[in-house]
């Protein structure tokens, strides 16, 4: 079966007459060969069949500007989030394109996957038994079935490596999200942890010894804080969204895991027209059944009118989503996502399809708990401002009281010898 293709994009064309075969028949097979894939594959897959649905123009327009501002970095986005905005929107889920896809990645990646050319036969001998009708189904109820044959490889978070939950994959998520998004794990996130559950991280975090951590009970939480910066590691009991995936990874008892690298090919084709894998299809069926040229025309009618019947709307070409151009700078960032009471505030880069430009306190990229948080840094700098003003006006009077009295002595000084003589 393999000898026969001399390339991936033979069995790239192949792979679309596979598309007849109902999920559980694969699913089965991929369980007989001891097949399976990490979740950070089914994240790829998954990203790569919503794709043109998130980016639908007509729907892309409905959007508030939070939302798409958020989707600059769609590419970064977990499963969580991809599965969110599948059951906000009501988006629709094209098992013909994943089972596409992930057909594929198991070719491209057989020799890491060790697949044996067996399953291949069995694929082509399944293609047979079955009719040119694609089959529709719920993305719910797919995962419900897929899950057995997926896996969280150890250091990975929601298909995502640990050590890529950094401050820019963030920006996509609301402090909800990640909420929602420890709830999913079984971790309840809290917005703020006393010193013991501070110690209890720094513990794990750094492997500390008895030892080393009754001495770090013995320091107070602003030194507890000073001491992870200086280790690199920043941390403070008001959890940001840093902290709070900090938080996780401590919980799911994440800090000992070390992620190995994604060994995976994805050199695929990312999107198959509907219309046209169809038609590959009906083609190759028509090929292999032998029909009487008298007839021909007649049968040909038959089995592709059905299948026009069903097809979905060919999908508008979506642009895609420019980067975002400038980063949000570091000092807003805190401010933003409350951190030090030293930090300034400056201003915040408005997406481009933005027309007017929000205020801080009542924007619509941020969460109405960011907005609460944001409202409180402000007026913390404010009353800083007017302390350090009153500061300098206090010493300054006093400088020049001090001034005008040295030089009232020193004209006395000089003044009062003439005065005598």
């Amino acid at each position: 079966m393999m000898s026969k293709f001399k390339s991936n994009e033979e069995f790239f064309d192949f792979s679309k007459l596979l598309l007849v075969i109902p999920l559980q028949d694969i699913i089965n097979l991929l369980v007989k060969y001891e097949v399976k894939l990490p979740l950070y594959v089914h994240r790829f897959l998954l990203k790569e069949t919503i794709r043109q649905e998130v980016f639908n123009e007509p729907l892309y327009n409905t959007y508030t500007d939070e939302l798409k501002f958020r989707l600059r970095g769609y590419d970064n986005f977990s499963i969580y989030l991809l599965e969110k905005l599948i059951n906000d929107y009501n988006l629709n889920f094209s098992l013909p394109r994943y089972k596409e896809m992930m057909l594929n990645i198991l070719f491209v990646n057989k020799e890491a996957l060790v697949i044996k050319n067996n399953f291949f036969n069995d694929l082509e001998q399944l293609k047979h038994n079955y009719t040119v009708d694609l089959e529709v189904m719920k993305y719910s109820e797919f995962y419900h079935a897929i899950q057995k044959v997926l896996y969280e490889q150890p250091g990975f978070l929601d298909g995502i490596s640990i050590h890529d939950w950094d401050e820019d994959l963030l920006t996509s998520y609301t402090l909800g999200d990640l909420k929602a998004l420890g709830e999913k794990y079984g971790v309840k996130i809290p917005r703020r942890i006393n010193k013991t559950k501070l110690i209890e991280i720094l513990q794990a975090k750094f492997k500390l010894s008895a030892d080393e951590t009754e001495l770090l009970e013995t320091k107070s939480v602003l030194e507890l804080e000073i001491y992870a910066k200086e280790k690199g590691f920043k941390i403070s009991i008001d959890l940001k969204k840093t902290d709070m995936i900090e938080y996780m990874k401590y919980a799911l008892g994440m800090y000992n895991n070390y992620p190995k690298d994604d060994f995976f090919d994805y050199h695929i084709p990312v999107f198959s027209d509907a219309e046209a894998v169809e038609e590959d299809i009906v083609e190759e069926v028509i090929e292999e059944t032998y029909i009487p040229e008298e007839v021909h025309d007649e049968v040909e009618e038959v089995i592709i009118q059905p299948v026009k019947e069903e097809i979905i709307e060919e999908p508008i070409k979506v642009e895609k989503v420019e980067e975002v151009k400038k980063e949000v700078k570091e000092e807003v960032k805190e401010v933003v996502e409350p951190t030090e009471p030293e930090s300034e505030l400056t201003d915040i880069e408005i997406p481009e399809e933005l027309e007017t430009e929000p205020t801080l306190s009542d924007s619509n990229i941020l969460s109405q708990e960011e907005k609460e948080l944001l409202d409180e840094k402000i007026n913390l700098i404010i009353k800083k401002y007017y302390k350090r003003r009153r500061t300098r006006r206090v010493v300054w009077t006093i400088v020049i009281i001090v001034l005008l009295a040295v030089a009232g002595w020193a004209g006395y000084e000089y003044l009062w010898p003439l005065i005598q003589g």
